[in-house]
């Protein structure tokens, strides 16, 4: 591969945005964020998806051209990695239109590594932004690595943690925490916590988010409701937990577009990932908990242990402690003034999440190479 154009410092205004699933996970609603913001800015975005069918954040914008390239997916480890190389070769030369246009690469996650290659043949400008840590398989995530590493003009990291993790080398490199858009700030609706104490978890369908621990938390604490909604369809929530019998004050709901009343009635979220397999980068469900004034109870490792002070607006606990986690959630529960203490500290810790300097340090990255913004982790390290 030749040696990188370490001087590219295109300004253009038209954006090729690639993505890969558009579902309802975080990846997809902070690129969708992030697409409202620079269209806000006067870029033109085009937009690049692996699949058509596939509904979620990135399926309401109008003014954004969306193509499509063809990924398969497969429950078989060979054929799925298979899938993924052949989807990137087609992305690859798909993107070729672009040889003599004047345009920058956004690229979301380091999976869409042969839009990546394609930018790079060309000579554009490449921005990724990077959100995972624990890309499987591991020949997977090393050769992802290994691309932005050679392609990358300048890499944005939604953490810290992600930052130090991936020890990936560019010319520029920039930590933006994530934010909450407007548009969900100010579709929240007042909570209205019942009598019931409601515990709630969102995440994807994997063993590794925690979801059959918090089955077996549901299944220790009969006295409170729980509710948890997955990134999934009803025929894969039932295949995954066909041999598992849920106990009676436990809730389970497919795929959300919109989550507010999950969060309008809950009393505490959790996050139940597992270090081990599985390190959060951020945690976007977090960050919406507390918009509702939620305490939250999260892993002590990985970016969204940057979003909680433990003690403060919820608590650091490992997924694998199940008599901690229970004790905990009984604490909060039946401590109204402690409830009140950790509700207060989510809505301050949230407010220092702000949509728009997101969106500022961004368009100063693709403007200037340059962060307008102070990142928020001498702050928080400060509360801590």
């Amino acid at each position: 591969m030749p040696t990188k154009n370490k001087g590219i410092t295109s300004t253009s205004e038209q954006i090729v945005c690639v993505h890969t699933h558009n579902d309802f996970g975080g990846t997809s609603l902070i690129i969708a964020e992030i697409i409202e913001g620079l269209l806000e800015n006067g870029y033109h975005i085009e937009l690049y998806l692996a699949n058509s069918k596939h509904r979620g954040f990135l399926s309401t914008f109008t003014d954004v051209k969306r193509r499509y390239y063809h990924y398969r997916k497969s429950n078989n480890s060979f054929l799925l990695v298979f899938y993924l190389f052949i989807s990137q070769f087609i992305l690859f030369f798909k993107l070729l239109r672009y040889y003599n246009k004047d345009v920058i690469f956004y690229i979301n996650t380091l999976m869409p590594w042969g839009a990546a290659l394609a930018a790079r043949l060309m000579r554009k400008r490449v921005v990724f932004h990077v959100h995972e840590i624990s890309t499987k398989p591991l020949f997977v995530k090393v050769w992802c690595k290994w691309i932005a590493k050679h392609t990358a003009h300048d890499l944005i990291y939604v953490s810290e943690f992600v930052k130090i993790k991936k020890l990936i080398d560019a010319p520029r490199r920039f930590v933006v925490h994530n934010a909450l858009s407007p548009r969900f700030v100010k579709n929240t609706i007042p909570n209205y916590h019942r009598d019931e104490f409601i515990v709630l978890m969102l995440c994807n369908l994997k063993i590794y988010k925690g979801v059959i621990e918090f089955v077996q938390i549901a299944r220790l604490l009969p006295q409170y409701s729980f509710e948890l909604v997955l990134n999934a369809t009803d025929d894969e929530i039932n295949s995954f937990f066909k041999n598992i019998r849920f106990s009676e004050n436990l809730a389970v709901h497919g795929s959300q577009p919109n989550v507010h009343r999950f969060y309008a009635r809950a009393s505490v979220v959790l996050n139940l990932s597992h270090p081990d397999k599985w390190l959060e980068s951020f945690g976007m469900t977090a960050l919406e908990a507390m918009t509702y004034g939620l305490p939250v109870i999260v892993p002590p490792r990985g970016g969204i242990s940057e979003l909680v002070i433990d003690g403060y607006n919820g608590y650091h606990l490992p997924y694998n402690d199940l008599d901690k986690i229970v004790a905990t959630i009984i604490k909060i529960a039946e401590n109204p003034d402690l409830y009140m203490e950790l509700s207060n500290g989510a809505k301050e810790m949230v407010k220092k999440f702000s949509y728009t300097d997101m969106i500022e340090n961004i368009v100063s990255i693709l403007k200037t190479g340059k962060l307008k913004k102070k990142s928020l982790e001498s702050i928080i390290l400060h509360m801590h």
